[in-house]
């Protein structure tokens, strides 16, 4: 049986499952030379202090394969628990309410222009900025405020381009994918438009500083060595030296980029700054950073559906990330957020394609398979919030959802389904 265990419990003779920190560095978690990953029986108490060293807190051990603490918490309990807390978030008396916006069908074009309009801008200015040339802001205000104006006719139109991830262009896209996230998580708490903008450019010029880590560090194949891993880690320090060099910047813009890997619990760095040490918007950083990294599908693993994501990151929550903050971060994009596949209570199985605000669990999807027959059914959009009061008579007409489902079971590509034909051209 797979259970949690918090790290005080680890011991030689147990075999661990699964290390459970993928918040740790997810956008470099391979080169980390002392990164502990994958399944492993552990054999000696130097194993354990080395595991305690890196900062983990809890992880999962497999009770058939090695010693067993019978109190311990299964994985389905776990599992079951972070459901529980976040359905309870659809009760939360502040979740924004809905907002007069633009269709997102209509939008949705704009939007997808905006944004590639952005992911070039941000190859020319990390090529530049490689080349030692300054950055000018003007051309990344202009493109952050197109970005932002989209957002605010439709937040749900520009957000579900995020699920567009090419492995090819990870570092380009996770720029701006950050920058897009903050900006709606900054709208969900009702900050004003210039606050938002800064932030947004700071999420898109957050990772400059890797442009001026040695490309034998960043493209190199494999781990690095302990030193080389230092230098890798240097991009935050570098990433804050360039913008407070750029004319016109403003301070929060700058916070963004220096603390996005600063942690809750002081585990991160480049300062271990803890707690309420670290500025509010380097705290969102954090948590919008890691959420895009964790479900990209990179080189060296695939990455999570956005459901099972949050679950992960409501669990580091309780030391990594600001608890409030993230439950927060939920309520932005979504119990089930887009690019969700979900089961519904007659067996169909849908995508969900943009979440109802101020309602949770009743989410807008696109349902495309039957699963009880495991044929694919003619793609077709239902807002889930028109059953949400409907009597039913019988189980095929129940569209409530039973919970999210692993995109693997099914070989769906959620991103296909979400409104932007354009995009597959």
């Amino acid at each position: 049986m797979i259970k949690q265990i918090p790290i005080d419990k680890l011991e030689p003779g147990m075999f661990v499952h699964d290390f459970n920190h993928d918040w740790k560095n997810p956008c470099c978690q391979d080169k980390d030379p002392n990164a502990f990953k994958g399944s492993r029986f552990i054999r000696s108490d130097d194993e354990v202090r080395a595991i305690i060293a890196h900062g983990i807190v809890s992880l999962y051990i497999d009770s058939e394969k090695g010693k067993d603490i019978e109190t311990a918490k299964s994985v389905k309990e776990i599992e079951a628990e972070l459901e529980a807390q976040m359905l309870a978030l659809d009760e939360d008396d502040d979740i924004r309410q809905p907002r007069e916006e633009v269709h997102f069908n209509d939008e949705v074009n704009k939007a997808s222009q905006a944004k590639d309009h952005a992911r070039q801008l941000v190859g020319n200015i990390l090529t530049d900025s490689r080349l030692g040339k300054q950055v000018t802001l003007a051309p990344v205000t202009e493109a952050v405020t197109q970005m932002a104006e989209s957002m605010f006719r439709n937040p749900d139109a520009i957000l579900s381009l995020s699920l567009i991830k090419k492995r090819d262009e990870y570092t380009f896209m996770h720029s701006v994918n950050v920058g897009v996230f903050l900006m709606s998580f900054c709208r969900s708490l009702d900050m004003d438009e210039k606050k938002i903008i800064s932030v947004g450019i700071g999420g898109m010029l957050h990772d400059i500083g890797k442009m001026h880590t040695p490309e034998a560090i960043l493209n190199k194949a494999g781990k690095l060595t302990d030193d080389e891993y230092a230098i890798m880690q240097e991009h935050v320090v570098f990433s804050r030296k360039i913008l407070e060099d750029t004319p016109g910047i403003e301070k929060v813009s700058v916070q963004v980029a220096a603390q996005h890997h600063e942690r809750f619990d002081g585990s991160g760095y480049p300062l271990g700054l803890k707690g309420d040490g670290i500025n509010i918007f380097g705290q969102m950083a954090a948590i919008v950073d890691v959420y895009d990294a964790i479900t990209s599908d990179r080189c060296y693993h695939k990455g999570n559906p956005p459901n099972l994501a949050l679950k992960r990151m409501l669990d580091w929550s309780k030391n990594h990330f600001n608890a409030d903050l993230f439950q927060q971060f939920i309520q932005c994009v979504g119990i089930y957020p887009m690019g969700t596949l979900v089961r519904l209570k007659n067996d169909l199985i849908g995508v969900v394609i943009r979440p109802n605000q101020g309602n949770l669990l009743h989410p807008v999807i696109k349902v495309v398979l039957n699963a009880k027959s495991k044929k694919k059914v003619k793609p077709t959009e239902i807002d889930l919030l028109a059953f949400k009061d409907k009597k039913v008579t019988n189980t095929k007409q129940d569209f409530s959802i039973v919970g999210a489902e692993p995109n693997t079971k099914w070989g769906i590509d959620t991103a296909k389904y979400m409104n932007a034909p354009q995009l597959y051209k």
